[in-house]
């Protein structure tokens, strides 16, 4: 048994890691006063900007888990790879589009389901996560590369999903990446009204761009 984070071992064989979720700026103040992402299930009834594209969720929560037997719609979703096509679908917010990343730790939460691909799709597989032997159906490569718009199986591995049931501490958070200074400074008031301390990053290489027009860094 190796004496490394669970993280590292993941990168050194893999080389996956971290896990991202997406959401919009104006949804970080609620989600940091709760303490927690929560599943879709879960923020029914509640007011919140939703990102997703209503015809992707509707075809989602037709979806059960077939290792738990629980829905998709229990499960908070993280990708593991960035530049998704959400990502593209989204990019009029891109200054309001805010990524949570967390280690791949969490996988070692009970209940952690990992997709080989977009959990909608057809042809996608579901494991519940026991070790890192069940990892190896994913295909590194796919998740990390931002050209898959010509080719639909591509496409699908590309979006990899990391699926924590019910609810996801913001503890856990390693940082977060902001598209603007301007979204950045945004982001970093609400951290610290919230009393939380975590690192905010500028990369507009994580959005879908013509060109760079911030001087942000990784």
């Amino acid at each position: 048994m190796s004496d490394k984070p669970l993280n590292q071992q993941i990168r050194l064989r893999y080389q996956l890691g971290p896990a991202n979720h997406m959401t919009h700026l104006e949804n970080l103040a609620g989600i940091f006063q709760a303490g927690e992402l929560r599943s879709y299930n879960l923020m029914r009834g509640q007011s919140y900007f939703n990102l997703s594209n209503q015809d992707v969720q509707s075809g989602r929560a037709q979806i059960v888990i077939p290792a738990t037997g629980k829905p998709l719609h229990d499960y908070v979703p993280l990708y593991f790879g960035f530049k998704t096509p959400m990502v593209a679908w989204n990019q009029q917010h891109n200054d309001a589009l805010v990524f949570l990343r967390f280690s791949l730790d969490i996988l070692a939460r009970p209940g952690v389901v990992v997709s080989d691909g977009n959990a909608r799709a057809e042809n996608t597989r579901f494991r519940l996560y026991r070790g890192l032997d069940d990892l190896d159906f994913l295909d590194s490569k796919a998740i990390q590369t931002v050209k898959y718009a010509h080719d639909a199986e591509l496409k699908r591995r590309k979006q990899a999903e990391l699926l924590v049931p019910d609810v996801l501490p913001v503890a856990e958070v390693l940082d977060l990446i902001c598209f603007s200074q301007q979204s950045a400074r945004g982001v970093v008031a609400i951290l610290q009204k919230s009393g939380i301390k975590k690192s905010v990053i500028v990369n507009q290489g994580w959005y879908f761009v013509a060109a760079p027009t911030d001087g942000g860094k990784a």
